[in-house]
């Protein structure tokens, strides 16, 4: 880890802030001098001159009040505009040093494993409700614009419904968007190593948590008991190019940044066995619902509100059918 990295990275951020609120605070304050500055003046003096204030019966004072009422709260919205701007810049770039981190360190760590060949098909005796149907999205329209679109993902009882892409880089959608064009917000991205033709026993989903709530933005939502209280909202459904498939969630949390769970790659069924278990005792909330080697699992994956901590969600696949 260079110091000397985030040493730039830390003040370029605080010089680009400075350097927009001084932009904007000048814009406000010259528009406000250069164009009202009779109306401003009259309401400064409505508020600290009594006699002026008795003056002022006789005269009309609804436009003094509107300008300043008007000039605060324009400012109030760029202070409200650049703070958000800030922290989500800083979310981003702490989720991106983390990801980008974790990349390096699984693909040391998996170079000599196996994937487990698990071919089973999802046991149906799972209960589930019966109008919880596939979801079954075209992709064709999608890949045309984008051809590195694999699927696309619903997560019940949240705003998260989105083609999903993959690179071969687990860094391009960090900051670019699914028409490829260069953005903060990123795009919701597959990990590189994840198969979509055939299922790895860990298929792993990324986003941003943006502050206005979408992409993963409610991620967050999942460890609230008001989303918990609703069995509904337990499933993840996602639609391949040759498949539609329905997960049900065992396990969320938040825990500090780490590669533990973002595994892809097992040498046995025993070390993929004790690796669900570790993700189930994890689990902020018990959603009763078993789990072993011969289940297949989605990884969805984002920071949380502080940028300091990760939200991890695991789902098993429940349920599974071809495309015609």
């Amino acid at each position: 880890m260079n110091p000397f990295k985030y040493l730039i990275i830390g003040t370029k951020t605080c010089i680009q802030f400075f350097i927009s609120f001084i932009y904007h605070f000048f814009i406000g304050l010259i528009t406000t001098i250069t164009i009202i500055p009779k109306y401003l003046l009259l309401g400064i003096q409505c508020i600290f001159n009594e006699e002026k204030q008795k003056e002022l019966k006789m005269e009309n004072k609804i436009i003094p009040t509107i300008i300043i009422t008007l000039s605060i709260t324009t400012y109030l919205i760029c202070i409200f505009i650049l703070s958000r701007w800030y922290v989500q810049n800083e979310r981003n770039k702490k989720f991106a040093e983390s990801l980008n981190e974790s990349t390096e360190i699984i693909s040391k760590e998996e170079q000599d494993k196996d994937t487990i060949n698990n071919n089973s098909t999802p046991k149906n005796d799972e209960k589930y409700p019966d109008d919880l149907t596939f979801l079954n999205v075209d992709l064709t329209s999608y890949i045309k614009q984008n051809s590195e679109t694999v699927a696309w993902i619903q997560v019940n009882g949240t705003n998260i419904s989105y083609p999903v892409v993959q690179h071969s880089d687990n860094n391009y959608y960090l900051n670019h968007d699914f028409y490829k064009r260069k953005t903060n917000i990123g795009w919701i991205f597959a990990d590189y190593r994840d198969n979509f033709d055939k299922f790895n026993n860990n298929t792993i989903i990324y986003a941003h948590n943006l502050v206005n709530r979408t992409m993963f933005g409610q991620l967050p939502y999942l460890l609230k008991e008001k989303w918990q209280s609703n069995p509904n909202h337990y499933y993840i459904k996602l639609s391949t190019k040759t498949t539609n498939s329905i997960w049900k969630i065992f396990s969320v949390y938040k825990i500090k940044p780490t590669t533990d769970y973002l595994q892809s790659k097992f040498n046995s069924t025993e070390t993929y066995g004790n690796f669900l278990k570790t993700l189930q005792n994890r689990s902020q909330f018990n959603f009763k619902t078993d789990v072993n080697y011969t289940d297949k699992i989605i990884t969805l994956s984002t920071c949380d509100d502080t940028g300091n901590k990760r939200i991890a969600v695991h789902a098993k696949l429940i349920d599974i059918e071809n495309k015609k």
